[in-house]
């Protein structure tokens, strides 16, 4: 089965019928709606929400016509999820060998941050996946964070419609600037095809015109993805493994900002409304009669008067601004009840909510953790197991093709490190916390003696004596 993005319209691939070619193209139609979400999932994460500024407001918020203004609660719904999933390690059973090596490969990968971005935009767009590819230098698998394809860059796993979620082919494609001849840039498509038994390269050469095959010199076209190396060889399937954000059984996952994005144009425009009330009246307006104001100051200090007996005084109360400030409120609370986050993420009030208010918050949140950790990890597991397939094909070991792997998760429950800094400054300003305490809360990782030797430390920067400890006299 042939794929065809759009820019392969300009060009029948050998082989496709008319009626099929118009088949795919249609198909590409149903994609585009998704593509576009994940464009549009991005921008708002990003703070790019197209809200629509008066001059007066844009003037006195001092924003140039290239800036954005937004009310940006996305990334406190995205980040709130994604930052609590991390993986420890890879629980092998009794193969050592097999557990060394997939440390061996998380490391070389640097994956221990790498994760973050896998997951961060999987829960952002709803889709993203991880390519693996041998490194023939290293000896080791490489994996490689794909963001899904947004109809300008990325990847895109197409999908069986007979046999639900069998990959049939993955296409990446991504865009090259680079100078060209005369100091013009040129700008380079690429596309490349991952079937589960070759690997086909394409590019336009930077004419914008059909599609060409590309290969590195002297690389065979198509290249075999197979077990020998040669076509004709067991194939090694496809090398792309999906994180599906929100599991239901379909193809494709969706985004924890799905029904956010509303709530969040419905937040810009009660902020702006708020904006331009405050602005027209939200501070008493003095008026007078019978006398000329032109040029008169409105400031703290200053007093009206004058001489002609006509002339009156009086003001116009300033406006009730709370509704609006209610109305504020009450859409960012719905933010965090359809999107399961804590409302005290988002701080609506200066109070501080008792212990038992926090832990009932935090239940949606560790419902959706203990989900993810479960399909996540599922997919971890699958890169794993392909960096085992290659390795047993390419490396320098035989490894049990049977051996399960599991996913181990870092505890959601740990405090993070912004969850333990703000620990620390609550009790600091409260007067409860010691130094010694303060230390051991930020670094719990850190021993007895390097936690004494940074409290001394801190006390000799601060001017303070290190009180000796000893028997009283």
């Amino acid at each position: 089965m042939a794929v065809v993005l759009p820019a392969f319209k300009q060009a029948e691939p050998e082989g496709i019928e008319l009626v099929q070619l118009a088949y795919l193209t249609w198909l590409e139609g149903q994609e585009a709606e998704r593509f576009e979400k994940y464009k549009m999932f991005r921008d708002y994460y990003e703070g790019e929400h197209a809200a629509q500024l008066t001059a007066r407001i844009r003037k006195f918020l001092e924003l140039q016509d290239s800036q954005e203004f937004s009310l940006n609660f996305c990334p406190i719904v995205v980040d709130a999820l994604a930052e609590k999933l991390k993986v420890a390690s890879f629980d092998c059973g009794k193969d050592k060998m097999l557990a060394e090596l997939t440390a061996a490969w998380w490391e070389f990968n640097r994956m221990d941050a790498q994760q973050g971005v896998v997951h961060t935009a999987a829960v952002r767009d709803g889709d993203t996946y991880v390519l693996v590819e041998w490194d023939n230098e290293e000896k080791m698998p490489r994996f490689t964070q794909e963001n899904a394809y947004d109809g300008s860059e990325g990847l895109h796993l197409v999908y069986s419609d007979e046999r639900r979620r069998y990959p049939v082919v993955a296409i990446k494609r991504w865009t090259i600037n680079e100078p060209g001849q005369g100091g013009q840039a040129l700008t380079t498509k690429r596309t490349n095809l991952y079937y589960p038994d070759r690997i086909e390269k394409y590019t336009d050469y930077g004419r914008g015109g059909a599609w060409q095959p590309y290969g590195e010199p002297g690389e065979e076209w198509p290249i075999p993805w197979t077990d020998t190396g040669r076509a004709g060889g067991q194939p090694l399937g496809i090398s792309v493994v999906h994180w599906r954000n929100k599991d239901q059984g379909y193809s494709y996952g969706e985004s924890e900002l799905e029904d956010v994005v509303p709530l969040s144009n419905a937040g810009n425009k009660s902020v702006l409304d708020l904006l331009g009330a405050a602005d027209t009246n939200g501070f008493p307006i003095f008026t007078g009669t019978g006398w000329d104001g032109t040029g008169k100051t409105v400031a703290p200090g200053i007093i009206w008067w004058s001489t002609d007996p006509a002339a009156s005084f009086g003001s116009i109360p300033a406006g009730d601004l709370n509704g609006l400030i209610a109305l504020k409120d009450s859409i960012t609370a719905d933010i965090g009840k359809v999107s399961r986050t804590p409302l005290s993420f988002f701080q609506l009030t200066g109070q501080v909510a008792a212990a038992g208010t926090l832990k009932e918050q935090r239940e949606g949140l560790n419902a959706k953790i203990a989900d993810r950790q479960t399909c996540f990890g599922n997919a971890w597991e699958d890169v794993m197991a392909i960096g085992r397939r290659l390795h047993n094909v390419w490396g320098s070991g035989t490894l049990d093709v049977k051996q399960r792997i599991s996913t181990t998760w870092v505890d959601p429950e740990a405090p993070t490190p912004k969850e333990r800094a703000d620990e620390v400054d609550a009790a600091t300003r409260a007067g409860a916390m010691s130094t010694a305490t303060k230390v051991r809360t930020l670094h719990p990782d850190w021993d007895d003696d390097r936690i004494d030797a940074e409290v001394a430390l801190i006390r000799d920067e601060m001017g303070l004596a290190v009180p000796e400890i000893g028997p009283v006299a």
